[in-house]
């Protein structure tokens, strides 16, 4: 592997994680990197935390770089972060798969339905077209979050260390370069910044013109289309706006802000 593998959640004490440990060189960790890596957790794990760790999860995922894939076993009830999505029971084992799915295929129960989208990636889907593997990116280039129905922590992982790690590298690869984002000049932002800024996280947009078309029909926020694409401009230069989607480091300034609670609320209300 390329980049660190984080262990995360209960599989970082769990025994099986120490499978993991060996096989990927991974360690465990209560804290999410800042730079290039892979975090692997239970999915019953992140399926059961309350909303804020999961957003916490998820939001990690908005930078380049950043891979959290979520390992079996799963709960029964769907989830909706970052989309809805769902494991479901398999009444028999697997077939067709390739590479590390084919050894784990014998260990496989679930598949995956929902909104999540089976990765380009060998293995990511079976014969009869069932899903093994879901991603789901925040933007498009950000990095990916994962949930596989295969189970990495089997024993026989020790015997195919180089599949496993090959294969979990084929999903890195789709995770994007990760850049080192210039530290922003924050003393003089001003309210309209933090205030246009929790606009831009409210949900996801494609370009500017999206931005300006949903400002209009905001009733919530009130920014001129020549105030919002200044504010834009401003907020690019200092390094806290990529295209329309903030920066990691603007994310973190608004929930150390103020004005962090408006960031929730809103999502919550266009989720409705």
């Amino acid at each position: 592997m390329t980049v660190p593998v984080f262990l995360h959640g209960a599989l970082a004490t769990h025994r099986r994680g120490r499978i993991l440990q060996e096989a990927l060189a991974a360690t465990a960790t209560s804290e999410l990197p800042d730079g290039r890596a892979a975090v692997l957790a239970f999915a019953d794990g992140f399926q059961g935390a309350d909303d804020a760790e999961q957003a916490r999860l998820v939001e990690w995922t908005r930078a380049p770089g950043h891979l959290l894939l979520l390992l079996p076993p799963f709960a029964v009830a769907p989830s909706e972060r970052p989309v809805s999505w769902r494991a479901e029971r398999m009444e028999s084992a697997p077939r067709g798969g390739e590479g590390l799915a084919t050894v784990l295929a014998p260990e496989v129960s679930y598949r995956l339905t929902g909104r999540l989208q089976a990765p380009a990636m060998p293995g990511a889907t079976w014969s009869d077209l069932s899903v093994c593997v879901g991603a789901y990116r925040l933007h498009p280039a950000a990095g990916l979050f994962a949930v596989t129905c295969l189970p990495l922590w089997s024993l026989a992982v020790l015997d195919v260390p180089a599949e496993l790690q090959s294969w979990l590298g084929n999903l890195v690869a789709l995770t994007g370069e990760a850049q080192a984002a210039p530290t922003p000049a924050t003393a003089s932002l001003q309210p309209d910044h933090y205030g246009f800024l929790v606009f831009l996280l409210s949900r996801p947009f494609t370009d500017e013109e999206e931005v300006v078309a949903a400002l209009r029909s905001s009733p919530v926020f009130r920014f001129s289309t020549e105030k919002a694409r200044a504010l834009l401009t401003e907020l690019r230069k200092r390094g806290l706006v990529l295209g329309v989607t903030p920066t990691a480091d603007a994310y973190d300034l608004v929930m150390q802000s103020p004005y962090a609670p408006y960031v929730s609320a809103i999502r919550e209300g266009s989720s409705r």
